[in-house]
């Protein structure tokens, strides 16, 4: 992590220049009450972890899950976004399963999505995003009897209706990395549809809220293709 954050810092420093002005961004020219919306489809690729709180069943307590990954679409100039997304999450579980015991849980799956945007303003963005997807959920089993470790296997196929809101940070002066990130934050409703598993609290379904530190790709690049232009 402090590798990643000493090269956004040697590489905004890189993009700023001697002695000039960055040139503006596309997104710098905004004016107030407008929307930013591409001409013609813009690919974005982004990183997207979530930090989710669902409601535990049994307790009625939040218990937290961890998912990582990352989605690339096409942004259409109506400010919709469709693409595909890759996420996994390694999580701690307990329960009885028949004669053993789950240990550990682990999910991978891909997913489509829709992002219908009501907002794309210059320092913030509000948006919709449908989700479905399928992967395979792992389980790590221990034996009762003898401790003897097993692994199961099953399908499982995401589904999601959530909607977000995103704030972008400005630029600080000629320091402008500070724009490529923000912070991100979801509600909805989450069901993963899947074969017969255990029943334990920790699940994937239900109403959740996630917040989350956000990296702008689209707008790194927007940079460094600027920069690209005035090195030549």
């Amino acid at each position: 992590m402090r590798a990643f954050f000493l090269f956004i810092f040697v590489i905004s420093f890189a993009l700023c220049g001697r002695g000039q002005d960055p040139p503006p961004a596309k997104t710098d020219t905004l004016l107030p009450g407008q929307n930013e919306h591409p001409d013609k489809p813009k690919f974005i690729p982004e990183t997207d972890q979530r930090f989710f709180f669902f409601k535990n069943p049994v307790t009625g307590e939040r218990a937290r899950t961890n998912i990582w990954g990352g989605r690339a679409g096409f942004l259409f100039p109506s400010n919709i976004k469709i693409g595909a997304g890759f996420y996994f999450t390694n999580q701690r579980a307990g329960g009885q399963w028949g004669e053993y015991q789950l240990q550990n849980r682990r999910l991978v799956y891909g997913t489509l999505y829709v992002e219908p945007f009501f907002f794309r303003r210059k320092h913030w963005e509000w948006s919709t995003l449908l989700e479905a997807g399928f992967g395979t959920a792992r389980y790590d089993l221990m034996r009762n009897n003898d401790g003897a470790p097993d692994i199961r296997r099953t399908w499982a196929v995401p589904l999601g209706i959530a909607t977000s809101f995103s704030v972008k940070f400005p630029t600080i002066g000629r320091f402008r990395a500070t724009r490529w990130l923000g912070i991100n934050a979801m509600t909805g409703y989450r069901l993963t549809v899947q074969e017969r598993i255990p029943s334990y609290p920790s699940t994937y379904n239900g109403f959740y809220y996630s917040v989350n530190p956000v990296i702008f790709l689209d707008r790194f690049y927007e940079d460094y293709s600027a920069w690209r232009k005035r090195k030549r």
